[in-house]
């Protein structure tokens, strides 16, 4: 009991106020604990984890006025449709030598018209046995490339020197680090992180320009075995986001079959409602290289007022694959000798 006051006392921690562009927001966030947390790394002993998410949504970009008639246009406005693009791929692995993780992640961010970003992010994680559960302390470092999208849309504003400004501006490279604690215990798991500690090294590109601000998540997630003849679970998750001037707030409800099929609602506070399904296809398999596939799809509808504009997008689409690759093998015990010596060299 005592390791669930130490993490809720974790969670008491204080907001300030940071404006800036955020990180990418995805529906499908259990699967993607270490994007959100570097303490979440290598969650599968002895596995070699490769995560894959491509997700596509749309923005509402105003056309400004003087496409429209002129300065003193003064009909209703008009918007846009402006696609976007995420594509994520991490890579993370427990090593029992060293007791921790190590992991990489790459990310490609085209935000809807505004900026092409792409983000690399590398760090260890080392892993506590405690009460029945493992504690993860990770320490990711990384680069963000913010360059300004090559089709950008047209701003509401197009005099402003600022928006010219950024959208004129040559690409700049940030350096930052992540920190995140992580634990995880047979039917439950909870978890406290802040991403872009540094706010955005500048390495080159104007310094007054786009900087990155902290980001705050705190997550948590529960197994509730049904007991059933039929062997389902219930898994209710939660992620909370702060940029330390808003927040936001994501529950998500899962049903699993016998760990081969899983689906359920997802809803994001003040921006959608979400349906999801996924399977493990080859869970059953003895072939060791297909039973760790398992892939999963994604698709939520806009609530936000927005989402009922003339050409407004009609949901948001997100495809996931993952899959682990065991490559640890007991070593058979050959030869002759004492038992005390065969008993020492299992380990």
């Amino acid at each position: 009991m005592r390791i669930k006051y130490y993490l809720v006392f974790l969670f008491i921690f204080p907001f300030y106020t940071l404006f800036a562009q955020e990180d990418p927001r995805v529906t499908l966030f259990p699967w993607l604990q270490p994007y959100y947390n570097a303490g979440a790394m290598g969650e599968k002993d002895n596995h070699l984890n490769f995560t894959g998410l491509l997700r596509q949504h749309a923005f509402l970009a105003r056309v400004p006025n003087n496409e429209l008639g002129g300065d003193n246009y003064t009909g209703d406005p008009v918007y846009n449709k402006v696609n976007g693009q995420q594509f994520l791929l991490n890579i993370d692995s427990y090593i029992k030598q060293i007791r921790g993780a190590v992991g990489v992640m790459f990310l490609s961010d085209k935000n809807a018209g505004h900026f092409d970003n792409v983000n690399f992010k590398f760090g260890y994680a080392t892993k506590l046995r405690i009460q029945g559960g493992k504690l993860g302390i990770g320490l990711q470092l990384g680069f963000l490339n913010i360059k300004p999208s090559s089709n950008p849309y047209n701003p509401n504003q197009p005099e402003d020197p600022t928006v010219n400004n950024i959208i004129q501006s040559e690409s700049l490279l940030d350096f930052d680090m992540n920190f995140g604690v992580h634990y995880r215990a047979p039917n439950w798991h909870a978890g406290i992180s802040c991403t872009q500690l540094l706010g955005g090294v500048r390495v080159s590109g104007d310094k007054n320009l786009l900087r990155v601000p902290q980001q705050l998540y705190i997550t948590g997630g529960y197994i509730w075995d049904l007991k059933t003849p039929i062997p389902w679970s219930i898994e209710p998750s939660v992620l909370i986001r702060s940029n330390f001037a808003t927040w936001t707030m994501d529950l998500m409800a899962a049903a699993r079959y016998n760990g081969i099929l899983w689906f359920g609602l997802s809803y994001q506070l003040d921006w959608a409602v979400a349906v999801f399904f996924g399977a493990v296809p080859f869970h059953n398999r003895s072939d060791n290289y297909l039973k760790g596939l398992e892939i999963g799809v994604a698709y939520s509808f806009p609530t936000a007022r927005f989402g009922y504009a003339p050409n407004a997008s009609k949901g948001d689409f997100e495809i996931l694959i993952r899959y682990g690759l065991n490559f640890y093998r007991e070593k058979p015990l050959t030869g002759y000798g004492s038992s005390r010596h065969l008993y020492k060299n299992q380990y």
